[in-house]
């Protein structure tokens, strides 16, 4: 696959040391492919359509499955003949769901596949009065190994343990045979025994997420179990053993609070979780390696086919829900920029194995908490210069308006939009930390700075920073009386 990746390479080391020598730097990220969404796919393109909510995958052979929202279990089919293709939705091949007689559509969640083509597909389904229990679940069928054809029935199993009311969105298939399901409506991690034979297997329940709150993808990595929750990035510890009262273990990757969304893990045992919080910016993608501990940004969004429009295209908070690495080691991304309210306005993506080579070890900090820096930004800060003050006002949107006051002369007004992202370069600390830039609706950057948060009330740049605005007095922004 063809990856293009940002010409931005990691920014300078900060000169200004707290504690002891700075960490390694933090990559720039790797900007992901846009291989499907409906402005790609040619109208009236035979038996292709674009995705909708598409929130698992899995890959076998070379072909790829998906669990659309709108089209069900189906192929990611390839709709040009080269190399590099562009990829659309199945409409023949496959089936919808629920397999119900009702009509009403199923939210589908995370799949798993084992080893002999079996495919596991959870089922939150979103109107549970009109779609009866049997139809509704933990949903399997089969795909040849080789061929990544279709050549099973499909059946719904564990029908008799309750796990539909739940809404079951999270599953991993455990390397001891058995299938790990995490839920929308609790934090009960379960598994089912025997998957593959019957479809009225024994259910345990083995643990909790930390705080007992709903769970939105599960991944193994070893006899780990890793589980993406709605505010936490946790494991479970040699799960396999597990036989209630396995309680997940918040692991520390600097966003706690935020919802962790997508979760899978490569054949070198790194796991990869997309994290939505409240970032203007949309959701982020890293890589955790267990066995060092260390965390490393991969990617925030990617660009259209030409390389283009880069700065329209972010991940969607809360709804980057489909993250898979192939047998290649090449990672699928998906979301829907529609929060699924849209049939066809979901988008696939692709990032390289070739270039997830390329990225940096990482480092021990993680997401450096940008989700608690973000929900101090708001109101009035200042921010002092030379020449003027920069008085900037944060609005949750990812836009802000200015006030510029010159030493001499009438204020003026500016406005734009303000990111926060991975910082260039990471402090061994445990403060919040992120590069802030502020750049104004005419493309020019007001200023931009890896900032360290001291406090609630203060946030400060370290060099080398860039401005339009001429040389600070001081890197120091402080909230003014909100």
């Amino acid at each position: 696959m063809k990856l293009r990746i940002r010409n931005a390479a990691a920014f300078a080391a900060i000169v200004i040391v707290i504690g002891g020598a700075c960490g390694d730097l933090q990559a720039a990220g790797l900007q992901a492919e846009l291989r499907s969404s409906s402005a790609l796919i040619p109208a009236g393109t035979a038996d292709a359509v674009a995705p909708t909510a598409p929130a698992g995958a899995v890959v076998s052979g070379t072909q790829a499955w998906t669990c659309d929202a709108a089209q069900g279990f189906r192929p990611i089919v390839p709709i040009d003949a080269t190399t590099d293709p562009v990829f659309a939705v199945g409409s023949t091949i496959g089936f919808n769901l629920p397999i119900s007689p009702t009509t009403t559509p199923a939210t589908c969640g995370q799949m798993a596949l084992a080893g002999d083509g079996t495919v596991y597909i959870t089922q939150a389904v979103v109107d549970t009065t009109a779609t009866p229990s049997v139809s509704r679940g933990v949903l399997r069928t089969k795909i040849d190994p080789a061929t990544g054809a279709i050549v099973g029935p499909a059946a719904y199993i564990a029908t008799t343990a309750g796990l539909d009311g739940n809404q079951p969105t999270a599953v991993a298939l455990g390397p001891d045979g058995n299938l790990y399901v995490g839920f929308l409506k609790s934090g009960d991690i379960k598994k089912i025994i025997n998957p593959g034979a019957g479809t009225t297997q024994i259910v345990q329940k083995i643990g909790n997420t930390p705080s007992g709150h709903p769970a939105r993808a599960l991944t193994f990595a070893g006899n780990d179990l890793y589980i993406a929750s709605i505010d936490a990035l946790s494991v479970i510890k040699n799960s396999a053993s597990c036989t209630g009262g396995c309680n997940a273990t918040a692991i520390p990757d600097g966003f706690s609070g935020a919802v962790h969304t997508g979760l899978t893990s490569d054949a070198a045992g790194a796991v990869y979780f997309a994290v939505a919080g409240g970032f203007p910016n949309g959701s982020q993608v890293w890589r955790y390696v267990p066995t060092t501990q260390l965390f490393t940004f991969v990617s925030i969004g990617g660009a259209d086919r030409t390389g283009g429009n880069a700065s329209s295209f972010s991940f969607v908070p809360a709804k980057t829900n489909m993250l898979v690495s192939d047998a290649s080691g090449n990672l699928w991304i998906g979301d829907d920029p529609s929060n699924a309210t849209a049939k066809g306005a979901g988008r696939l993506w692709t990032i390289s194995a070739t270039a997830l080579a390329t990225l940096p070890s990482g480092n021990s900090t993680g997401g450096t908490n940008l989700q608690t820096m973000f929900n101090a930004l708001k109101g009035p800060w200042f921010l002092g210069f030379t020449t003027q003050g920069f008085t900037v006002t944060f609005f949750s949107d990812g836009t802000f308006s200015a006030t510029i006051q010159p030493n001499a002369g009438a204020s003026t007004t500016d406005s734009g939009t303000w990111t926060l992202t991975p910082p260039a370069s990471v402090f061994p600390v445990g403060n919040p930390q992120g590069r802030l830039t502020f750049t104004d609706t005419q493309g020019i950057v007001l200023f931009s700075a890896d900032f360290l948060m001291l406090n609630v009330d203060m946030l400060q740049a370290q060099q080398p920073w860039v401005s339009g605005l001429g040389t600070p007095i001081s890197g120091t922004l402080i909230k003014q009386t909100p």
